[in-house]
């Protein structure tokens, strides 16, 4: 057979054959140092922070289309439901506030894909313009969600 046997293909985790290796794990581990860095050394930044959000409404989006989705099929449909929910709701300012919440990852998302489209083009990657367009992203998808809240 031209494979390679089962007991061949086991890889060794016990020394990597570089010197100074176990001193350098020893070390670390006596020190109590993880074993890499990881996130609670890092001090937050916008772009990470926005990162990790764009990934995260990305998920809330895919959430509540789905969501929507199986509602269309339920008894009475998805109609049902809103009017349902704007029966019980004890306000206009708190349905405003609930579906902020539930139209701001579909904002913030598309509207930061814009982002993500012109750093695919090369632009907009110095440091203060990240900021700027981080932070101007953020104001101008909650104020979206706002607006379209009040308007639905």
């Amino acid at each position: 057979s031209s494979g390679i046997n089962a007991e061949e293909a086991v890889v060794s985790t016990q020394s990597t054959g570089v010197p100074g290796t176990k001193e350098f794990f020893d070390k670390n581990t006596n020190l109590g140092r993880p074993m890499s860095p990881h996130l609670t050394i890092y001090k937050p930044q916008l772009t990470s922070m926005l990162s990790i959000m764009h990934r995260g409404t990305g998920v809330a989006y895919s959430a509540v289309v789905y969501g929507g989705a199986i509602l269309t099929v339920c008894p009475g449909g998805f109609s049902s439901y809103v009017h349902l929910a704007e029966t019980y709701a004890p306000g206009a300012g708190l349905m405003i506030a609930i579906k902020s919440v539930v139209l701001w990852p579909l904002v913030y998302h598309s509207l930061n894909g814009f982002r993500h489209l012109a750093w695919d083009m090369g632009k907009g990657f110095q440091i203060p313009v990240l900021y700027k367009s981080g932070w101007t992203m953020l104001a101008i998808s909650l104020a979206t969600s706002l607006i379209l809240a009040a308007s639905l």
